[in-house]
């Protein structure tokens, strides 16, 4: 069938229809969401704001405007691009850089006495020894960034790289200290 067809069986209702254009165009948002960078986000990401666009297109198109590839190519696109301006605002970083906090039952109980005191010091300078040991320079640099509170723009600019790079570092760097807190 002809996507003018599958169309018309959609504006009709017809969930057939509608599977069938998403089946067909979903390599195109694949190839869309390979193009751009989600900050805090995987492709998958903006692939399913791409489908989400893709199913929205086939309800609203109009045959008068001309072909559909077309329509649903940009507000595929527009989608893609809607998302990445939104996880880029500051007001989406707390979010962005979401750590969860640990159950109460995962949370370490240590007593009043001197003994338990001084051993779980012992314990946060083993961790601070191991965690300077498996860092690069690079890496304690963008972690003491992090901590700080700088921005991936700030960060990006003083290390002389890209936001995109900043945000794998930091992804990785995680990644690395939860190997060190797993010991």
């Amino acid at each position: 069938m002809t996507d003018a067809e599958l169309l018309a069986l959609a504006a009709e209702g017809r969930e057939s229809a509608v599977e069938e254009l998403l089946t067909r165009y979903k390599s195109m948002v694949t190839a869309l969401a390979r193009r751009y960078f989600l900050v805090g986000g995987d492709a998958e990401d903006l692939v399913q704001e791409g489908m989400i666009a893709l199913y929205r297109a086939i309800g609203t198109y109009d045959p008068s405007h001309g072909g559909f590839a077309a329509y649903a190519g940009s507000c595929v696109k527009n989608r893609m691009l809607d998302a990445i301006k939104s996880a880029n605002r500051d007001k989406h970083r707390p979010l962005n850089d979401y750590v969860p906090f640990p159950e109460e039952d995962e949370l370490p109980s240590f007593g009043d006495s001197p003994e338990e005191i001084a051993i779980a010091r012992e314990g946060n300078r083993d961790f601070a020894k191991r965690l300077d040991e498996a860092l690069t320079d690079g890496e304690k640099t963008l972690l003491g960034a992090y901590l700080a509170g700088r921005s991936y723009k700030e960060m990006a600019a003083s290390m002389s790289l890209t936001v995109k790079q900043v945000d794998s570092s930091l992804q990785k760097l995680k990644k690395k200290i939860l190997k060190l807190t797993s010991r």
